[in-house]
């Protein structure tokens, strides 16, 4: 199959469609402004066994969704594997996996049982997926890469056309797309990604991602100069069309960009030692916000399983 042979975009949510050899995509019912259409979940199925990849959402029907699609042709499912553990990929992901009796593997250290490691091939019958570590979207982001398929299950670390949100470290986000480009090559390889249509324009899209946040570095470097120094005011002047959840996306993108230039130390940072203390400042400031709303996320979590 290829992006122009592609079932029509968007399909239903929960209706299994083949993607590739051994792959079926199932589209979870959490459309939103941060999700875009949904959550692209996966069934790898082969032989006799399957991996459900992420859930992305607590609803029993999508649920039962890739438990049937799994276990058809009497497989057994082995596993239930997280791309990245953002809530819209790893929400329902413990009942689930809870609910058929497999671990959870990924490289969350929060949430897997069993942490898959750059490198790893996964065997699914004669599938064999390749792990690829690719840190930026978040610090455990791993897309899969399937040769004999031609085929590259992205998560949220390349979205084709769409944006993606840096919640972990600008320059890894550079580094992994770079990854991802020498991966490809020349080659026209299948990309399923964590939202929106699959695509096969991997070089260009990470090409173009790339400059995208080339430009944007220069941007908030421009301003910061200038004494525009607060993630505030950054993000106001950045993105001031953007609210609800596109705002936190916004800030986000902010973050990372002011974190990646405090953390140059050549011209590529900032120069003024003032302007990047008071920049160092707001970033603790911002850290420890985030910090104290995971403890309240992850409490709430734990009292909603027990």
């Amino acid at each position: 199959m290829t992006a122009e042979t592609a079932p029509s975009w968007p399909p239903q949510p929960d209706v299994p469609q083949i993607v590739a050899p051994g792959i079926r995509h199932l589209l979870a019912p959490n459309a939103s402004s941060w999700t875009y259409e949904g959550t692209n979940s996966y069934v790898i199925a082969d032989g006799d066994s399957a991996i459900l990849v992420d859930p992305g959402c607590t609803d029993e029907s999508h649920a039962e969704a890739l438990r049937r699609v799994g276990r058809a042709d009497d497989r057994t499912i082995t596993a239930v594997l997280l791309t990245h553990d953002h809530p819209d990929h790893s929400d329902g992901a413990r009942a689930l996996a809870r609910s058929v009796g497999v671990p959870i593997i990924g490289m969350s250290r929060r949430f897997a049982d069993e942490l898959l490691v750059d490198g790893q091939i996964l065997r699914v019958g004669a599938l064999e997926a390749h792990v690829i570590h690719t840190p930026g979207h978040s610090d455990d982001s791993v897309c899969l890469w399937f040769p004999a398929q031609n085929t590259l299950m992205t998560g949220d670390s390349l979205l084709g056309a769409r944006s993606s949100a840096v919640m972990g470290k600008l320059a890894e986000v550079l580094d992994s797309l770079d990854l991802l480009r020498n991966l490809v090559g020349d080659r026209k390889v299948l990309a399923l990604p964590g939202h929106g249509p699959m695509f096969d324009d991997i070089v260009e899209s990470a090409t173009k991602v790339i400059e995208v946040r080339t430009k944007r570095i220069n941007e908030v470097r421009g301003y910061i100069e200038g004494g525009n120094t607060t993630l505030e005011g950054l993000t106001a002047v950045l993105y001031p069309n953007h609210s609800g959840s596109r705002a936190m996306f916004a800030t986000s993108t902010v973050v990372s960009t002011v974190r990646y230039l405090a953390e140059q130390t050549d011209e590529r940072g900032i120069a003024d030692a003032r302007l990047r203390d008071d920049v160092v400042a707001e970033l603790e400031r911002y850290d420890q916000a985030m910090a104290e709303r995971m403890r309240a996320h992850q409490a709430a979590e734990a009292a909603a399983s027990a």
